[in-house]
């Protein structure tokens, strides 16, 4: 059972991520036999995956129609970054306490391959590395529900398949951040870490 889940989860990030780098938009219906040809997984797998995306709400179920990526109103939205707030600022505290230098040393990796793609990359390079840097970070608040359930948020709060910035000041802003965390965590200070998560949170909504 617990294969079978780790199985489900893993297909269901696969599809989380390609939703997340535009490979699907938002509104659109996803067939069945395209995503076992993608991702070449079974049938059962894949409708175990979207029905696990649907209890994360990235997907929606329409009855006699299939499967729908989500659209969420602007309420919705304001709804889910509150929460989002509430539970990562949460978890940063423990990212503070449970990292170690190996732990460390690979979000320091992952934030200077963010830099690079600040510098030179393109958005979807943007968006991957912001996405890889922060999937670790949350890895190490060591509550694998809290970890799902943040990641369940952070798809549902997406205004565009990609996350964008609206300017290369912001974009710098984002980068900037990822080293004051990494700076936190050195420090294993608690609560300068959440507060660099909220206000990361709120001014960049990534």
């Amino acid at each position: 059972m617990k294969r079978i889940t780790r199985l489900k989860r893993a297909l269901a990030n696969e599809i989380a991520d390609a939703i997340h780098l535009g490979e699907f938009r938002a509104g659109e219906w996803l067939r069945q036999i395209d995503l076992e040809q993608k991702f070449k997984a079974t049938r059962f797998d894949v409708r175990a995956a979207l029905e696990e995306l649907v209890i994360r709400k990235t997907i929606q179920h329409i009855p006699n129609r299939g499967y729908q990526v989500s659209i969420l109103d602007d309420e919705t939205m304001i709804s889910v970054q509150e929460t989002r707030v509430i539970l990562e600022s949460a978890a940063a505290g423990k990212v503070a306490t449970n990292t170690d230098a190996d732990a460390l040393r690979r979000l320091e990796a992952l934030a200077q391959q963010f830099t690079q793609a600040v510098k030179s990359g393109t958005a979807v390079d943007h968006s991957s590395t912001n996405r890889e840097f922060h999937r670790l970070f949350y890895s190490l608040c060591g509550n694998p529900v809290l970890e799902e359930t943040i990641w369940s948020l952070r798809d549902r709060s997406r205004a565009s398949p990609l996350t964008t910035w609206q300017s290369y000041n912001e974009l710098n802003q984002a980068n900037e951040d990822h080293y004051e965390m990494l700076d936190a965590i050195r420090h294993k200070d608690a609560q300068r870490l959440s507060d660099i998560v909220t206000a990361h949170i709120i001014r960049n909504k990534n």
